[in-house]
């Protein structure tokens, strides 16, 4: 008896249905784009062998290393790398696809599989990532480089080899898609009291917490740095001093798979009862969003999480909300600052205050270009400065540099003041700007839980019956004079600033008697003592004698480097650029 032909019709079609059903694929990734990191995972419900065919490029070769297209695979609990391509030894100067088919024994689980094609070259052939041209020369092949937007297909990947990068794992378990490798990323970190995604480029993550007790705390930190400097990374800030009790330190880190300057710590720390900031900051690129060379071998753990090395100790942590900048505590601020900017605030202090500065601006080599400080207003004593050795990186650029500090003022009136040179500030910047560039300046703020605006009030420059002259903010090419009057014999302070080089005094003052026109005291530059910034900033603070009678006091600069118009750096109190004849007082 003949079957009915839609019966067989029928069996035909079964027949791919069941080879399909035969088909034990747990992940096919395949045609891996150049700037693609591609991810797909799987689970097993036992221990298993699972079988693994991949292709990619991997080579160690006498030039160096060349990788173009790499595949491994992550345990999702473990984070660990349970497989990967393995370099390949090559004598051929040209560079062909690696095909490997494993055997790969795992424990039931779930896994990550990851394949990303981001050329890394350090062969002698290759600058770059682009295959160096003889006939053409070094400039001709960089220009050729940077503008040829095709330039993925004339690597060596001059036949598309890129085309054949693929992984392919059989075995027997449970296909996982990307939404479900990110779930399970997501699990991964909430297992930390505080994480910190650093996600994308560009982002200042922070968030508080408080310890009631003493409690020793695990950090891993995964992020970019290299010997020349730190890009994405971490620390923690004690909020009753703002002093650092932990930050990455690259000579402690190790690779973290992928691209050299992908690092990665773990260390664990005893924190004391306290408050505490835990900060991670991005650069301008490479990142989970967008990176720019092989990711690391985990390319979701990119930031930074803490907890407690004892799970139980979980019960003395508290997180809290914090602002870095609450505004109600701002005493004053100089930022942001532009270029060629001079900026001066006072402030008065009605009551000794513990104060914290933040301050932002341009350092190298142990100098400062763009920097605060400040004076107190009736002694002209710099009480704090910006140094270059107090600083730490601000992100973006080396020269980046930040100081965050607690310091104690007395009650009080003082001077703050920032000043920059030509280049590199707020939104002119010639080359990464810091993570903060909207402080890029100097900020004040009360650190004291019991502040009350009262504590603060604005500077007021009071009248000193004392002062019997004062010629200040003199600029270039000025000459000036003022005269007083001594009823009796007295002592007198004469405090001064001006310009000197090499024995030489260029703004400077002297008095004159009025009636014979005999100087009887000047500025001259032996007298003189260092008075901050360049070296030619001259000043003096002595008491001499005066007979009673008439004097005429006298100021003259010359055509460089005065008040508003520093052609260097200028003093720490750069108001007073000029003289000023005190009385002093008989005790």
């Amino acid at each position: 008896m003949k079957a009915p032909i839609h019966l067989l019709l029928a069996i035909l079609f079964l027949i791919p249905v069941m080879g399909m059903s035969q088909d034990n694929s747990l992940v096919k990734l395949d045609r891996i784009y150049p700037e693609e990191l591609a991810v797909a995972g799987f689970s097993l419900n036992s221990n298993q062998k699972i079988d693994i065919d991949a292709t990619g490029v991997n080579i160690e070769d006498r030039y160096g290393k060349v990788v173009m297209g790499k595949p491994w695979i992550l345990n999702a609990d473990t984070r660990a790398v349970v497989w990967s391509l393995k370099p390949e030894t090559s004598r051929s100067r040209d560079i062909e696809v690696q095909k490997v088919h494993e055997k790969v024994e795992l424990p039931k689980g779930t896994y990550e599989v990851y394949y990303a094609s981001y050329p890394m070259f350090k062969s002698e052939r290759f600058w770059h990532g682009h295959r160096r041209d003889r006939s053409h020369g070094f400039l001709s092949s960089f220009f050729e480089w940077i503008f040829d937007h095709d330039r993925w297909d004339d690597y060596d990947y001059d036949r598309h080899l890129y085309r054949d990068f693929m992984i392919v794992v059989k075995g027997e378990g449970t296909p996982l898609n990307e939404d479900q490798i990110d779930k399970l990323n997501k699990e991964f970190k909430n297992k930390y009291f505080i994480f910190l995604d650093g996600r994308s480029d560009d982002l200042y993550l922070t968030q508080g917490f408080e310890l009631d007790k003493p409690v020793r705390m695990e950090i891993n930190m995964a992020g970019e740095a290299r010997d020349d400097g730190d890009y994405d990374y971490g620390w923690i800030t004690n909020l009753d001093n703002h002093q650092r009790v932990w930050t990455f330190d690259y000579d402690k880190s190790e690779v973290a798979g992928g691209a050299d300057k992908n690092v990665k710590i773990s260390e664990n720390i005893e924190l004391p009862a306290g408050k505490y900031l835990v900060v991670y900051v991005t650069d301008d690129s490479h990142s989970p969003a967008d990176w720019n060379s092989m990711p690391p071998d985990d390319p979701a753990f990119w930031g930074m999480g803490i907890k407690p090395a004892d799970p139980q100790m979980i019960a003395s942590l508290k997180k809290f909300d914090y602002s870095q900048f609450t505004e109600k505590n701002q005493i004053l601020s100089l930022a942001p600052v532009r270029d060629n900017d001079f900026e001066l605030k006072g402030f008065t202090l009605t009551r000794p205050l513990k104060v914290r500065i933040y301050a932002i601006g341009e350092g190298r080599r142990g100098e400062m270009f763009d920097y605060g400080w400040i004076v107190n207003a009736r002694t002209h004593k710099r009480v704090w400065e910006m140094d270059y050795r107090e600083t730490v990186h601000a992100g973006g650029s080396q020269k980046n540099r930040m100081v965050d500090q607690v310091i104690d003022l007395e009650k009080g009136n003082y001077l703050a003041y920032y000043i920059t040179d030509d280049s590199h500030s707020y939104r002119d910047w010639n080359t990464s700007p810091p993570f903060d560039p909207e402080h890029w300046g100097l900020t004040i703020y009360a650190a004291e839980d019991n502040f009350k605006a009262s504590d603060v009030k604005d500077y007021q420059e009071e009248s000193d019956p004392s002062i019997l002259a004062k010629i200040t903010e003199v600029r270039d090419d000025q000459y000036k004079n003022f005269e007083f009057t001594l009823d009796k014999d007295s002592e007198v302070r004469i405090y001064a600033l001006g310009e000197g080089l090499h024995g030489d005094m260029y703004d400077y003052g002297w008095i004159e008697d009025a009636a014979s026109g005999k100087i009887v005291w000047e500025m001259c530059y032996r007298n003189t003592e260092r008075a901050g910034g360049a070296r030619k900033n001259r000043m003096v603070d002595e008491t001499v004698l005066l007979k009673k009678g008439k004097y005429k006091v006298f100021y003259e600069t010359d055509d460089s480097h005065a008040f508003k118009d520093w052609n260097d750096a200028p003093p720490c109190d750069p108001v007073n650029w000029g003289i000023t004849v005190y009385l002093v007082k008989e005790k």
